[in-house]
């Protein structure tokens, strides 16, 4: 794929656009041809053969893959033809399914699992939210994402909950924190605000500054600058997180404040709304995302997630993978504010608008066209918003709105990977990277949906879900542990 060029016009004003589709890496396009090929290790501990693979890089998908893993990461890539199990190593049979790097969610909420009334939620579970943690890493995990970014939360109940996964307490996918928010409100808004426990409330520069410096002393790996930030708050903001390699990402309130945030430094915003006025993103806001390569993360499912529910309650009401993965007095609680899709308080505006899906839309493509990069990010769990589900039905409205499937796997894998600053160790089946992988009864390539279909989860070559073993794959003929190894 090569350069297209676009042109944009709006309000009279021609723009000249360049759109770069980001061609396969040549190590993607030699790997697997006849050309270069990963070395035959002496020893693995873990192999998963057979199986389509799509690696990450967006090219030609691999059949009769085999990769091999020793400890934490891939030691070599390849086909049943070009490499071998060493004895002694334990196989997943992956055949006729496909094999493909963990999923990366670049946007979600640990302290929350769907409940569609926000207030009783965090007055109801505020004492319990390491076990919501728990659960919420769970669900993650078990349905193929092996990486989020937690965009914030109750920075104690964080700390704690980071103790315990350093010391093996809980299983739990590699996560990124951006701690607590960073907002401009009212002062008398923050005592009624669900999250008003969670941000630092600011009004000067300064108090920004204190802010930012406040968040990276506790531990953030990302700020996130939430509403009624000016422009110069946003300035201090991103200086510190600068200083410590970190990135800010945030809302915008319209597309003026979009403009003053993004020339301050915000990497990346969140949502769409803030972007137009109606459906039109302006001219100049375009041509400002492309100037600062700002990234996007449009969270499309939280526009769509309430007509879904209206059309199909029983999804919701009665989700299996929900059900199985938490408490039965928490999901009857979660189900019970279920039974009424229609009238939950979403960002639809607390009743069923099809005009804002169809907006959402329009805005979708208008930056699509532009070229303005757009990654993969749920919100999950705001209301309705399952964790369980949430990644393959963001990843199918980017198909429903035009984004092939192999890309719309490459922005969730590598493309995340990169933004998150984990590109080096993450985000494909790549020699030398960390052997998170998931396998899938199913090709997302001809149906993305399969995505639903997680049969096995690998991260950091430790098993945390697995199909049937082949016995006679392996050496040992030893069945894989159903706990986590």
């Amino acid at each position: 794929m090569g350069v297209r060029a676009r042109r944009y016009c709006a309000a009279g004003i021609a723009l000249l656009l360049a759109t770069t589709v980001v061609s396969p890496p040549a190590e993607a396009q030699r790997r697997y041809g006849g050309g270069e090929q990963d070395p035959q290790p002496q020893k693995a501990t873990l192999a998963i053969v057979g199986g389509m693979l799509i690696d990450g890089h967006e090219g030609r998908p691999v059949p009769h893959s085999l990769i091999l893993i020793d400890g934490s990461r891939i030691v070599a890539v390849g086909t049943r033809d070009t490499l071998k199990v060493p004895p002694g190593t334990r196989v997943l049979d992956a055949s006729g399914m496909t094999v493909m790097p963990g999923l990366i969610d670049v946007h979600v909420h640990m302290d929350t699992l769907g409940h569609t009334d926000y207030q009783h939620w965090h007055q109801t579970y505020r004492s319990r939210l390491q076990e919501i943690y728990d659960v919420a890493s769970r669900q993650l995990l078990t349905y193929g994402v092996t990486t989020a970014v937690d965009l914030g939360g109750y920075t104690p109940e964080i700390q704690n909950f980071k103790k315990r996964i350093a010391a093996g307490q809980v299983v739990a996918p590699r996560l990124k924190f951006a701690m607590g928010f960073i907002s401009n409100y009212a002062d008398s808004f923050i005592p009624t605000w669900h999250r008003g426990y969670q941000t630092v409330n600011v009004h000067t520069v300064d108090d920004a500054r204190a802010a930012a410096l406040k968040w990276i002393e506790a531990g953030a790996d990302v700020l996130k600058a939430y509403d009624g930030l000016t422009g110069d708050q946003v300035t201090v903001i991103a200086e510190e997180a600068r200083k410590k390699g970190l990135w800010v990402t945030g809302h915008v309130s319209n597309p003026e404040n979009a403009i003053a945030r993004v020339q301050a430094g915000q990497d990346a915003i969140e949502h769409t709304g803030g972007l137009s006025y109606g459906s039109t993103v302006p001219p100049e806001l375009i041509r400002v995302l492309l100037q600062r390569r700002t990234i996007i993360v449009p969270t499309m499912l939280i526009s769509t997630v309430q007509l879904d529910a209206v059309d199909w309650p029983e999804f919701w009401t009665d989700n299996q993978r929900a059900t199985s993965t938490t408490p039965p007095d928490i999901w009857a609680d979660i189900r019970a504010s279920l039974e009424h899709p229609e009238r939950v308080l979403t960002n639809l505006g607390g009743f069923v608008r099809r005009d804002s899906v169809e907006r959402s839309r329009a805005i979708f493509k208008q930056l699509r066209e532009a070229g303005i990069p757009m990654l993969i990010g749920t919100d999950s769990s705001t209301p309705l918003n399952l964790k369980t589900d949430a990644v393959w039905r963001e990843m199918e409205q980017f198909v429903l709105n035009g984004v092939p499937p192999m890309e719309v796997i490459g922005l969730a894998t590598r493309r995340n990977a990169e933004y998150i600053k984990m590109g080096p160790d993450l985000g494909t089946v790549t020699r030398g990277k960390f052997a998170d992988i998931i396998i899938v009864d199913g090709n997302p390539l001809a149906n993305i949906r399969d995505l639903r279909n997680v049969v096995a989860v690998v991260k950091d070559g430790k098993i945390y879900r697995e199909p049937t073993v082949s016995p006679t794959a392996t050496s040992n003929a030893a069945t894989v542990a159903k706990n986590p190894r």
